[in-house]
């Protein structure tokens, strides 16, 4: 696997730019094989040419300065299976003598390929800076010092909070294990639960995995906030007078509180529970997340002077009203914890379990004992959890039934394998028709087997049941993990607070409701999510709320700007273009009985190595130089002077066609970095 760089030859300018930005140095000019053909000269001779086009002569690292910068928008990037095909390296290019008498297509700083050291294409009368181009007029975008915004990389991209993990990554390959946590933890503040439990969407677009498999961002990030420390928190440059109450310390309340109370503002949160932490605390066992960790990061959110109120519970406690008397603006971030129904007979019968209650029985170390057969339904992370848990809490056997195949679970793969490494049977493909039972309690569970029928809505495949495949699983308890959804009950009558149809909150994109002061925001809106989509939630409105009680123009960037840890400058960058593996991950030791967290972290080899694989997405289109650690590139040919062959196993260079149509345009045309 790798990229394949290609050039729509009819329109290009020969300029050499693409050549000029390539960070890996990935690209060259083809030297002319044929005469030029510009015209006949003002001496009636055909001018030559000193290049033809660009061709790809190293393995790419997907980041696209080239296809940013082309002016005419000729360069595409491809995803290829097998090794990406590459131009043998092309050489010293041969000036003329005696200037030609008309244009010629290089700059000076493209006057030979193979450069040692990146340098800026317009010398010292532009600072280059990779930039998009909202029209395709300004081709020389890159040209001016106030572009719109500097690219980032795909795995900043994906994370609902914006985590820099580039940035971290590798702070962890150069052994800085502190200032990776203060990166970790700059738009987070919960780094080290996300470290054990997240769900990791970064990792879903690392460009690393074209080239062999993605980079273990989230284990990284768990090896950085065990190997370092954070500073204290400093006080805010501003203490304000306005104060504000957030309902619910899950964590979208809890980070709008650690937001907020950077800013200055007086911040009150409002938990139901007995315990801080929302889902994190009640929904998820301690062995796949230790409460050492969880109660570490709420208590450096509480001792920036965050006031917790327990067992505190609207509706039942106070009222909206209430807050409203007392406070300037309300913060509604209640979860999604009510349990959706089977909606199949029998599904109210005594022994059917919502999942999460069951779960918060045993987060909250109520001990409750199963006997006999336990039978789960749903596919994601509560279903996994539940399984697992109703394992060491008694159960003679647990039998997951999923109404779709392995591959669409929404639990992540890794909990799948740990649960059937303990001993969860998972049937896929079954759906639940029927809870068979009495009022004395349930004896089993009806289903039938389901198949694709080849048809998908929303890009997920439409299941049809098999006739004649009905069958019973005997059971003393099934536990329903079909979706949680937001219980709306909290809310007064004529409060103008509209619902959705499932009950959430109906907030703008800045978390504002339809009541004056009062936002909402996390799984109390967008319905369950995941961990790091709330923390994006409750920053997104800190900087809502600061923009109304303070009349700021733009209230997350002021966050942003308090938060954000100073970048330093790295003028030289080692990447690593080898096929090499990513860390394995063992699966967690089992002892029945046992919730006790048994998921080994990183070592300290094993973390700089698999840092030391990230293609440094997030730095590399603004570092000086780049060198190439190892790969097929420009270094690996005949003539290397720098010691660097080919890696075993690797396929030599090879010559493709000097130009080839641009076969998925759409990956590249005008698209963010």
């Amino acid at each position: 696997m790798g990229y394949r760089i290609q050039i729509e030859n009819g329109n290009c300018l020969n300029c050499g730019v693409c050549m000029d930005v390539c960070p890996v140095q990935a690209l060259d000019m083809s030297r002319p094989q044929r005469p030029g053909v510009e015209g006949a000269g003002i001496y009636g001779v055909p001018f030559d040419w000193m290049m033809e086009y660009p061709v790809q002569v190293g393995e790419c690292v997907g980041c696209g300065i080239c296809v940013r910068e082309c002016p005419t928008h000729v360069v595409t990037l491809d995803d290829v299976a097998g090794p990406t095909p590459l131009a043998a390296r092309q050489g010293r290019i041969s000036r003329p003598v005696e200037p030609a008498p008309a244009w010629q297509p290089l700059s000076e700083v493209t006057r030979e390929s193979l450069k040692p050291a990146r340098v800026s294409p317009w010398g010292n009368l532009f600072q280059w800076r990779t930039s998009e181009r909202p029209s395709d007029w300004q081709v020389w975008r890159s040209m001016v010092t106030d572009s719109r915004r500097d690219p980032i990389s795909p795995c900043q991209e994906a994370c609902p909070a914006g985590t820099d993990a580039g940035r971290y990554v590798g702070l962890i390959a150069q052994g800085r294990y502190a200032d990776a946590y203060a990166v970790a933890a700059e738009v987070n503040p919960f780094p080290s639960v996300c470290g054990w439990i997240c769900t990791a969407p970064c990792e879903a677009v690392c460009r690393r995995g074209t080239l062999d498999e993605p980079i273990a961002i989230r284990r990284l990030k768990r090896f950085a906030t065990e190997q370092g420390n954070l500073p204290p928190v400093a006080p805010p440059s501003k203490k304000r007078a306005k104060a504000v109450a957030i309902v619910g310390g899950g964590p979208a309340g809890m980070s709008a509180a650690y937001y907020l109370a950077r800013l200055g503002y007086s911040v009150t949160v409002f938990e139901a529970m007995p315990v801080p932490g929302g889902m994190m605390a009640i929904g998820i066992p301690e062995y796949r997340l230790p409460r050492t960790v969880l109660r570490r990061e709420i208590d450096r959110i509480i001792g920036l002077g965050v006031e917790l109120k327990l067992d505190s519970a609207m509706g039942r406690d106070f009222t909206l009203a209430d807050l409203e008397a007392k406070y300037d603006a309300v913060f509604l971030a209640t979860g999604a914890s009510r349990s959706r129904k089977l909606g199949v007979p029998g599904d109210g019968l005594p022994g059917v379990v919502p999942a999460t209650m069951f779960l918060k029985q045993v987060n909250l170390d109520e001990k409750p004992v199963l006997g006999g057969s336990v039978v789960v339904v749903g596919g994601g992370s509560t279903a996994m959890d539940a399984a697992r848990s109703a394992l060491r809490s008694g159960a003679s056997s647990v039998t997951v039934l999923y109404r779709r195949g392995r591959d669409e679970m929404p639990a992540q793969a890794e909990e799948v394998e740990a649960a059937e490494h303990e001993g969860v049977r998972i049937q896929f493909e079954a759906a639940v028709s029927e809870v068979v039972g009495s009022a004395k309690g349930i004896t089993g569970v009806k289903f039938v087997s389901q198949r694709p029928t080849g048809r998908f809505d929303g890009g997920r495949a439409v299941y049809e049941p098999i006739p004649g495949s009905e069958r019973e699983k005997s059971a003393a308890t099934v536990l329903v993990a079909v979706g949680e959804e937001p219980d709306p009950s909290i809310l007064p009558k004529g409060a103008g607070i509209e619902t959705s149809g499932f009950s959430g909150i109906v907030a703008d994109a800045g978390q504002a409701t339809g009541r004056k002061g009062v936002f909402a925001g996390g799984d109390v809106v967008s319905g369950a999510r995941t961990i790091i989509h709330a923390v994006g939630a409750g920053r997104r409105a800190a900087g809502s709320i600061h923009e109304y009680l303070s009349g700021s123009r733009d209230g997350e960037a002021e966050i942003l700007a308090t938060v954000r840890v100073p970048r330093r400058s790295e003028p030289v960058l080692t990447v690593d273009l080898g096929a090499r593996p990513r860390v394995g991950m063992d699966l967690p030791a089992y002892e029945p009985g046992s919730f006790a967290p048994t998921q080994p972290s990183l070592d300290v080899a094993a973390a700089r190595n698999e840092a030391a694989r990230c293609f440094r997405c997030d730095a590399i289109y603004r570092c000086e130089s780049v060198q190439v650690q190892s790969g097929r590139g420009p270094r690996d040919g005949p003539g290397d002077s720098t010691g660097h062959g080919p890696g075993a196993g690797q396929t030599p260079p090879i010559q493709p066609p000097l130009a080839g149509p641009a076969s998925n345009p759409s990956l590249t045309s005008g698209g963010r970095d």
